[in-house]
């Protein structure tokens, strides 16, 4: 409960940055070009906090007498990994902000690169609590961690210094947190020899980790870096001058970035599944239990799907109206990105659950190379859509078609292993009466006028009254379902 609570958390207060950033910014422009700087920095640094806790933790509680020992180890690996990247991050900034055709990211990365070293010692001292079950400790400290983050970013944007402000906020509230963690936690003992995890077995589970996490961040928030390179050179290629150029392409990549704010609701809802799946499946086939396992599979699939449904089919329908609900009338470019980019993140999230069965089964390089696949096409596709939409709001359609088209692509091969391995997927009949569903809701929440936010949030509820009366009328959606919707909502 304890770690439930801080997730809830920090998921409000990261909504809170991304919906009053824009307000305080005034400009697009600047907007687009702190979600630029920060979304490339935030594939690294969800992948430390991820790969770091959870190797640090399984460590630690393999034998708790050597907790200590396995602390002072994670600080020294990850100090030695977050250094590198942060310090590859702080050289290569100019390299990094030639690519995407955007001097003003080099200072911007350069003091990214901060939060890049501090994730990786934060992440290792949360990794140890987190294996001696000391999960009230885990939680105050993720607490405070948002509240200073919230604060940083928000405060340095409010100083009036720009993009610059927001990410140096960020950076001093990661500096200062992971200095409380440290002395709150410790450093660790040195040990004997004997007493020390072998550095290639501690590399060995954390590498599958880091492959898997680095294409499936990549697969959520690549395309703002394909938009913002693109854009730019759409725009020079218009005879913009330079800088004119570079400020159309971050207003778009600011405008995208609050449509994907809105189109992440749907996987964050349903990623706590994940935490029950995997245990489930590796109970499962550790005993040879087959039966369960495939069970528990189609069973978490299916629920995933209609509780996917019920969210997307409405904010898609309304997109125009929900954009209106948090951010300035120039932000309303963004709606048609919402409308496409939703479905997408929803087949996504059903490839996280599916993604999870495989690893609980014993194949964690399998889903990992699903994602790499998956993250090629996201860019691929990306790149050949955008360059031939040209500016205007079709730029953000195709960003948010090729986006969907890798991640559609990513649950049709998980749903393909998933079949081959246990012999069970999503019900055909399952997928139609809810693509009926669907319908209904997209086009109930439309025909409702949405053209202010009361209007909105009522467009809303209509859609998902009619996703929901579909689904009962069908009997698609029944009574046990909303039990195991019960459960999922308080386990999350």
């Amino acid at each position: 409960m304890s770690i439930a609570g801080a997730k809830a958390y920090f998921i409000v207060t990261s909504y809170a940055v991304q919906l009053l950033l824009p307000r305080i910014f005034g400009e697009a422009k600047e907007f687009g070009l702190y979600s630029a700087t920060m979304s490339g920095i935030a594939i690294l640094t969800n992948v430390l906090i991820v790969a770091t806790i959870q190797s640090v933790s399984k460590f630690v509680s393999e034998d708790e007498s050597r907790a200590e020992v396995a602390l002072r180890q994670g600080l020294r690996i990850q100090a030695l990994v977050g250094g590198v990247l942060a310090l590859a991050v702080f050289v290569l900034a100019p390299l990094i902000a030639q690519a995407l055709l955007d001097d003003q990211l080099t200072p911007l990365l350069r003091v990214a690169s901060v939060v890049v070293f501090a994730y990786a010692l934060y992440a290792a001292a949360v990794g140890s609590l987190n294996g001696r079950h000391l999960f009230g400790k885990q939680a105050r400290l993720d607490v405070a961690f948002s509240t200073l983050r919230t604060t940083g970013i928000l405060g340095g944007a409010a100083l009036g210094l720009g993009a610059i402000g927001a990410v140096a906020g960020f950076a001093t509230a990661a500096s200062i947190i992971v200095t409380i963690a440290l002395l709150w936690v410790g450093f660790g003992r040195a040990g004997e020899p004997g007493e020390k995890i072998k550095r290639r077995r501690w590399l060995g589970f954390m590498a599958p980790i880091w492959t898997y996490q680095i294409c499936l961040n990549g697969i959520l928030m690549i395309d703002l870096q394909v938009l913002k390179r693109t854009a730019t050179e759409i725009a020079l290629s218009s005879a913009e001058t330079g800088q004119l150029a570079v400020d159309l392409a971050n207003q778009y990549v600011g405008y995208y970035r609050a449509a994907q704010t809105f189109a992440f609701v749907p996987y964050q809802l349903i990623i706590s599944l994940t935490f029950i799946v995997f245990p489930m499946i590796s109970k499962a086939t550790s005993l040879g239990n087959d039966a369960a396992a495939r069970s528990t599979i189609q069973h978490a699939m299916r629920l995933s799907l209609l509780l996917l449904l019920l969210v997307a089919a409405p904010v898609s329908g309304a997109a125009e109206g929900v954009m209106r609900i948090a951010y300035p009338d120039d932000y309303l470019v963004g709606a048609a990105a919402l409308e496409i980019l939703i479905f997408g993140v929803a087949a996504f999230a059903l490839f996280a659950v599916a993604a999870t069965a495989i690893s609980g089964a014993g194949k964690p390089t399998l889903a990992a190379g699903i994602a790499g696949v998956s993250l090629v096409i996201v860019i691929v596709a990306n790149r050949l859509l955008m360059m031939r939409a040209g500016l205007g709001v079709e730029l953000l359609e195709a960003a948010a078609t090729g986006t969907t088209i890798g991640m559609a692509v990513a649950m049709l091969l998980s749903g393909w292993v998933v079949r081959s391995q246990f012999g069970v997927f999503i019900p055909v009949a399952t997928w139609l009466r809810a693509a009926v569903a669907a319908g209904a809701g997209y086009w109930t929440a439309s025909a409702v006028p949405h053209d202010s936010a009361p209007t909105a949030v009522l467009a809303l509820a209509a859609g998902f009254a009619a996703t929901l009366a579909v689904l009962a009328m069908t009997r698609e959606l029944s009574a046990e379902d909303w039990r195991a919707l019960r459960r999922v909502v308080r386990r999350d």
